[in-house]
């Protein structure tokens, strides 16, 4: 019985070649922008507080910096919740809640400190934007 074409073909007989191209069209100028980023970073000149031997004195002024940044934003913060007329009502009503959940976190034996902590904040702060008053309302930065 003869087959008039093969229906599977033994990898015996035929060889699968499989040729890997290098494409220099491809290399090429990926080298060339490997070689041009090295060069640019080892010719980089050194950063400002490396070339004075101080690098201390950097990590200083940022330090101050973010220092500074959070006075300002808690100014804002203060000045934001003085022109909010609800705010005094709405931290009290918080430390109300806060302090009933320390309750019933105590009575389960839990460590009610952190919600007092919350609570004694929003009191604070009720009672700081209270005595502020509302014609106390500087710009906002």
């Amino acid at each position: 019985m003869k087959i008039p074409f093969p229906i599977f073909l033994s990898t015996q007989s035929r060889e699968i070649q499989i040729v890997y191209c290098i494409h220099p069209t491809r290399t090429v100028p990926a080298l060339l922008a490997v070689a041009f980023s090295i060069s640019l970073v080892a010719g980089a000149p050194l950063p400002a507080w490396a070339d004075s031997g101080k690098p201390y004195e950097a990590a200083r002024q940022a330090n101050a910096n973010d220092e500074n940044t959070k006075k300002i934003w808690k100014e804002n913060d203060l000045k934001l919740k003085v022109r909010e007329p609800l705010f005094p009502n709405q931290a009290k009503w918080l430390a109300k809640g806060y302090k009933e959940t320390a309750e019933i976190v105590a009575r389960q034996g839990g460590n009610p400190k952190p919600i007092l902590d919350a609570a004694a904040y929003f009191e604070r702060q009720s009672e700081l934007v209270s005595r502020a008053g509302p014609d106390d309302k500087p710009p906002v930065r």
